[in-house]
């Protein structure tokens, strides 16, 4: 489990991603953040506080 912080910073690195690739089409870079943003979520979905919760929760 990561902690709060290491999520939000992880969350912010994924907006930024997004942000690129929304702003340069389907470049070559806009298509390597997607891929870093699709691996950053798959992590925090997986590992994050939130994803803790509800399994905590069940």
């Amino acid at each position: 489990m990561i902690n709060q912080q290491a999520e939000a910073e992880l969350r912010a690195i994924t907006e930024l991603a997004r942000g690129c690739e929304k702003s340069h089409g389907k470049k070559q870079t806009a298509l390597l953040f997607c891929a870093l943003a699709d691996r950053l979520e798959n992590f925090i979905e997986q590992h994050g506080e939130t994803a803790w919760r509800l399994r905590v929760a069940r």
